[in-house]
């Protein structure tokens, strides 16, 4: 084209070797102020800091199962709530030990599905505990399924487990854990997509000598609707009744004297009336004899009742509620 001016091939061999060598400056692209780049496979960023609120649940969770536990099993039980870490559900799946027993819940009224995981240890040391073995057994887990027997003693436990889980929630948001079913291999559990935000809460349990473990997998597009309430540190013992306080205000209402009036009846008179009044004269109540009287309680009408005597006194039996 005309005007244009085009480089020999020795010009182009000289400005290649000067970018090279940084003799040539070159132009780059510059981010506007305000511009932050986002990475859609990336859902870590969506989530922000700590949840001090599930941090209490855990631990009311951890403090109820232990003694759940250990009155069942009548031995020593240790549960501390290790971490809380958010992973993408592929990340949790390959930290999850096999075999395992992957039991799949739904928090109501939370969506989607939730995972409670027994490690192998915890399995067989319970099922050795229950039948009155010392905890010291060897076993080998490894290229079996758990037996009909291990599986009524793992849904036993996670029954267990879900009741304390459901107390644990209570005081800030109320949920109620449904057992849906178990599995032994993780291909079979995926309750959210690979790349999807999940919660993992794992416990750290100690049986007499044994470790064992229990990790919960909650998705993060669960509880994102209650989110505020997870990281608000103080809304669960804000929340939290105090029931011995209320036994004692029972009690002192209870001890409360009230005022107590049966009215038997009342009529509208003018004022020249009431000045003549005399001793013999008869007010008509506009009530018949046989009619309830009216029971108020500190001026509130409260019962109904009959007019009657009991040794001696006059009385009134209460009939029903106003």
């Amino acid at each position: 084209m005309a005007g244009e001016e085009i480089l020999s091939q020795e010009e182009i061999d000289a400005l290649l070797k000067g970018i090279a060598g940084g003799e040539v400056e070159t132009e780059t692209a510059e981010t506007p102020s305000g511009i932050r780049p986002y990475d859609f496979t990336s859902q870590e960023k969506i989530v922000r800091g700590k949840m001090p609120s599930l941090d209490i649940i855990n631990e009311r969770l951890a403090r109820s199962f232990r003694i759940s536990l250990s009155s069942d099993i009548r031995k020593i039980v240790e549960i501390v709530n290790v971490n809380v870490n958010i992973t993408k559900f592929y990340d949790f799946l390959r930290s999850v030990p096999f075999p395992s027993s992957l039991n799949i819940i739904k928090l109501e009224p939370l969506r989607g599905f939730s995972l409670v995981v027994f490690d192998a240890p915890m399995i067989f040391s319970l099922i050795e505990f229950y039948f009155g073995g010392s905890g010291k057994g060897y076993y080998k887990p490894e290229g079996r399924e758990f037996t009909p027997i291990e599986q009524r003693i793992i849904h036993k436990v996670v029954m267990m487990f879900l009741e304390a889980m459901e107390e644990a929630w209570k005081p800030v948001f109320p949920v109620k854990p449904q057992y849906i079913r178990s599995e032994m291999n993780p291909q079979f559990v995926t309750i959210v997509t690979p790349v999807d935000v999940v919660i993992e809460t794992e416990f750290k349990i100690e049986i007499e000598t044994r470790e064992c473990r229990i990790m919960v997998c909650i998705p993060y597009s669960s509880v994102e609707p209650i989110k505020e309430k997870l990281y608000s540190a103080f809304l669960a013992d804000r929340d939290e009744v105090d029931m011995k306080w209320i036994g004692r205000l029972k009690s002192q209402i209870k001890q409360s004297p009230v005022k107590l009036e049966g009215v038997l009846g009342k009529v509208t008179i003018d004022f020249n009336t009431l000045l003549n009044l005399k001793a013999g004269d008869i007010i008509t109540l506009q009530k018949r004899v046989d009619e309830d009287v009216d029971v108020l309680v500190e001026g509130v009408k409260k019962f109904r009742g009959k007019l009657g005597t009991f040794k001696g006194n006059y009385a009134i039996k209460i009939t029903g509620e106003a």
